[in-house]
């Protein structure tokens, strides 16, 4: 039977070594992202980036206290304006139409 001295061996002792994932670079927010499709309000307005919809959100939404839907969609906004990937921005526009046409 073999003995180590310093109490471990290179196979079975001591700390695994670190394992560092890469990042992804996070991208500078996009609002000017075109949104999956055009989204036509009531009134005739038309959204077409994610700009258009956070400014609605800003102006027509502020006094909104509470509401899980909304609160989603400006997450998924987020997410999209921070992300280059199609399916978020997808993800967004699906929401940011529930909104507008629950109201």
């Amino acid at each position: 039977m073999a003995h180590h001295r310093g109490g471990s061996s290179p196979v079975s002792g001591g700390s695994p070594p670190a394992v560092r994932r890469a990042k992804r670079p996070r991208l500078a927010a996009n609002y000017d992202r075109k949104l999956a499709r055009r989204i036509t309000l009531a009134d005739g307005t038309k959204l077409t980036t994610l700009r258009d919809a956070a400014n609605l959100f800003a102006t027509q939404f502020a006094s909104v206290k509470s509401w899980w839907l909304l609160e989603l969609t400006i997450e998924r906004l987020i997410a999209a304006a921070e992300s280059a990937e199609r399916n978020t921005v997808k993800i967004a526009t699906d929401s940011i139409e529930r909104v507008v046409h629950f109201r």
